[in-house]
């Protein structure tokens, strides 16, 4: 899906990218995490054709990103961080407006209009002034702007930002559910836990090459175990933040997931009691692997990390 090899990027005296190498396939969501000036922007701004590059070979999609950029972005999408909307506009006109931006078009429209409201799930904001809406049924919207070409390969930069808990749980989940239609996701953020919940893999960036790259699990499980994680079938944010004031150890991802560092058997038994208590339903429980953030830091070796 992507091929880079031997990619560098410098401006002037500086190197942003030194000789990166890195391999990503068909169906894969990977992480790109690296701290404050590792190269991750230069990174992802080079893959969608946004600035260029002195030196290595980029393929995607099996083509040539100097020779085939526009072919690349026809099957391709960017959802940067900023929010690129129409306030005056409905949820649907900004849709449809964006869709003829990319001379989408008759059957194609109604289906990939159709594709991107189910996934951003907006069917009952279709009518509603943009303008009016939540910070999360924004980035929502955001998102589904960018599957308008129901695209293969899709990047995401810090998707979730400003907004709250459960609204990140759903884009969470969206994010996660294109792995089941193929799809291929480029993920950054400074949320070291979404990382964790939704990617396959990781590559760590510093100091403009990769230090790190492999699949998230044996990562973590490759190193000093120190923290349990919680998932549960269902959103219960009240219920856990309530945890977190009678544990310290316990700290909320999300709505309907939780970490423990470092407990001994009596401390997690007591949590798993409390959940009992509470008749909350746990769909999976990770035992023996690493914080991500923990590891991040150990590996750059530095406190001002994006975390």
């Amino acid at each position: 899906m992507i091929s880079i090899k031997n990619l560098v990027k410098h401006y002037n005296n500086h190197i942003a990218l030194d000789h990166i190498n890195l391999n990503v396939g068909k169906g894969v969501i990977l992480g790109l995490l690296g701290p404050n000036g590792a190269g991750k922007t230069t990174l992802v701004s080079i893959l969608n054709g946004l600035i260029d590059f002195q030196e290595g070979e980029i393929e995607i999609f099996g083509l040539p990103l100097s020779q085939e950029l526009k072919a690349i972005r026809q099957r391709s999408s960017f959802t940067p961080q900023s929010l690129a909307l129409y306030d005056n506009l409905t949820v649907l006109e900004n849709l449809r407006f964006f869709a003829g931006i990319q001379k989408i078009r008759g059957k194609a429209l109604r289906h990939n209009v159709d594709y991107a409201v189910s996934a951003g799930r907006l069917h009952p904001l279709l009518d509603h002034k943009t303008g009016i809406l939540s910070g999360g049924q924004k980035r929502r919207l955001n998102i589904a702007i960018g599957l308008l070409n129901n695209p293969e390969l899709l990047y995401f930069d810090e998707p979730t930002a400003g907004i709250d808990p459960e609204s990140r749980t759903s884009i969470l989940e969206t994010i996660r559910s294109f792995k089941n239609d193929g799809k291929t996701v480029i993920y950054t953020s400074h949320y070291m836990p979404e990382i964790e919940k939704i990617c396959d893999q990781v590559a760590i960036l510093d100091r403009g090459r990769i230090i790190r790259h492999g699949l998230l699990d044996a990562m973590l499980h490759e190193e000093k175990a120190d923290s349990v994680v919680i998932e549960l079938r269902h959103s219960h944010e009240a219920q856990l933040q309530a945890l977190t004031r009678k544990h310290a150890m316990v700290k909320v991802i999300d709505a309907a997931t939780m970490t423990i560092d470092g407990p001994d058997a009596t401390q997690l038994g007591a949590i798993l009691a409390a959940l009992e208590a509470e008749q909350i339903n746990i769909k999976q429980i990770r035992y023996g692997t690493t914080n991500l953030e923990a590891l991040f830091i150990r590996l750059t070796s530095q406190g001002n990390c994006d975390v």
